[in-house]
């Protein structure tokens, strides 16, 4: 500012350059008197002094006032001429110097006054300023890049070492890579292997698939028989659980007439009887052993042992019962192991069983005896002379205990003559000599079938009414081609 207000008082120079004081301009009306000026009154009133009064007045007091000020004039052109043209010039012309030595980039470098020259400067001390922030700034950005370059030589030798470890384990790495790449091919040929196994495998089971279907197929188809054993099964259970119990009975039985006989020592005949009761073949024995009430006895044959129902009082007595129809109370549609065992009640309804009539009739000699009470209670009888079964065989069970049966007489009509000579036929062993089906199944009972009968006295009972050929018939019985049975038993005893 200082530089401003003097180079403001400045006068123009020689050298081109602004300099000097700019002096007031009077406004109003003036004049100049003795080289000073005088103002005048607006309103000046008319002096009456004489001219040559006033001349003196005015030219002592202007000496006065004049002479001071002309030395204070003096002085003070003498410091602004001094100022102007010496020390502003330098000043200028040093600043100018100064500018001269600025960057292009400075604007206004090339300026001629003393304003330009102090913006211009302010300008440069300005970029000075930046530049010796930019230079800090780079002192500390190579500072820091010394020590990231520090940093950077021990990360170098970390990364070497780091670099010589992973170098190593990448090496094992490879060791172990190859191992698995063997492994992995070793595997590649099991998995080929077992790929062929797989198919062989499927193959094999295809073929186990189709078996099972077939062998399905042949289960279900033999359901209805496993059925039927079943139930054969169980009704042998409850059999033997009563012969058990009977046994027991015998045994003790037997164990009273032990003690009896010791007591009966002397009396030799009665021995003889006794013991022929107790060791009886069939009914016939235990009546010679003097024993005539009809019951249940036992019998031994060999290595068999069973039990029989004894009727003592028709035609003589000695008959051994080895089938009873009365009542409806056992089922007689029936399977084979049942009919070559035996079922049902030795008082009531049953079937002696094969084996056992095999066992009693084998060797011959044999006759026959059955006796029919039809619903409307006419009694009728059929007598053979000869009758056996599985007679002569070596294995009964293998020829299906074919009957052999003649010599009829009676009032009930020969119905059993065409069934001599043929096996026996239950619903699960068809060996009849229909070609049309199995004469049990048919008929729903069980005999000795030709094709298939004249008599089915093991069929469905029924006591009353008109039969039909499923139920227990005995052809032309009473005027009738289908009479319906209350009442049949079979008997056999030795031929006298």
């Amino acid at each position: 500012m200082e530089l401003q207000n003097m180079q403001d008082r400045s006068a123009t120079t020689d050298d081109g350059v602004s300099g000097g004081a700019s002096l007031p301009v009077a406004v109003g009306q003036s004049e100049t008197r003795l080289g000073l000026p005088f103002q005048r009154p607006s309103n000046r009133r008319q002096d009456t002094t004489p001219w040559w009064r006033l001349f003196v007045q005015i030219r002592w007091g202007s000496i006065l006032v004049v002479v001071p000020t002309l030395l204070l004039v003096v002085l003070v052109i003498q410091n602004i001429v001094f100022f102007h043209l010496n020390r502003p010039q330098d000043i200028v012309k040093e600043l100018g110097a100064l500018v001269a030595t600025l960057p292009n980039s400075i604007p206004d470098h090339n300026c001629s006054n003393l304003a330009c020259h102090w913006a211009a400067l302010q300008t440069a001390l300005a970029k000075l300023k930046a530049g010796q922030e930019a230079l800090a700034e780079l002192k500390a950005g190579q500072e820091a890049g010394q020590t990231a370059l520090a940093e950077l030589k021990a990360g170098q030798e970390a990364g070497q070492e780091a670099g010589q470890t992973a170098l190593a384990e990448l090496k094992a790495g490879q060791e172990a890579g190859q191992t698995v790449l063997a492994e992995l091919k070793a595997g590649q040929t099991a998995l080929a292997e077992l790929k062929a196994s797989h198919t062989a495998i499927c193959s094999d089971l295809e073929a186990s698939q189709s078996l099972l279907a077939k062998v399905w197929e042949e289960i279900r188809s033999n359901k209805g028989l496993l059925n039927e054993t079943l139930k054969d099964l169980e009704t042998d259970y409850k059999n033997m659980s009563q012969e058990l119990s009977q046994e027991t009975k015998e045994l003790h039985n037997f164990s009273l007439t032990l003690s009896s006989l010791q007591q009966k020592v002397v009396d030799q005949p009665t021995l003889n009887r006794e013991l022929h009761a107790i060791m009886a073949r069939d009914c016939s024995h235990v009546m010679a052993a003097g024993m005539s009430q009809d019951g249940i006895h036992t019998f031994f044959i060999g290595s068999d042992r069973f039990e029989a129902y004894c009727n003592m009082s028709l035609d003589g007595g000695g008959w051994t019962v080895i089938q009873r129809r009365k009542d409806g109370s056992v089922d007689f549609y029936r399977g084979w192991n049942d009919y070559r065992k035996g079922f049902g009640d030795l008082a009531g309804e049953h079937w002696l069983g094969l084996q056992n009539i095999h066992a009693l009739t084998a060797s011959g000699a044999y006759q026959l005896r059955i006796d029919f009470t039809i619903f409307n209670g006419s009694n009728y009888y059929a007598l053979y002379d000869d009758f056996s079964v599985g007679r002569n065989s070596l294995d009964p069970e293998k020829d299906g205990y074919p009957l052999l049966v003649s010599g009829y007489s009676g009032n009930a009509g020969d119905n059993l003559a065409s069934h001599s000579g043929m096996k026996f036929t239950t619903k699960d062993r068809d060996q009849d000599k229909a070609s049309g089906g199995n004469c049990a199944n048919d008929y729903k009972g069980a005999w000795w079938y030709n094709n298939c009968y004249d008599s089915n006295l093991n069929g469905m009972y029924k006591a009353t009414d008109t039969c039909g050929n499923t139920n227990a018939v005995w052809h032309d019985l009473g005027g009738s081609y289908n009479t319906c049975l209350r009442f049949v038993e079979m008997r056999i005893r030795p031929r006298k």
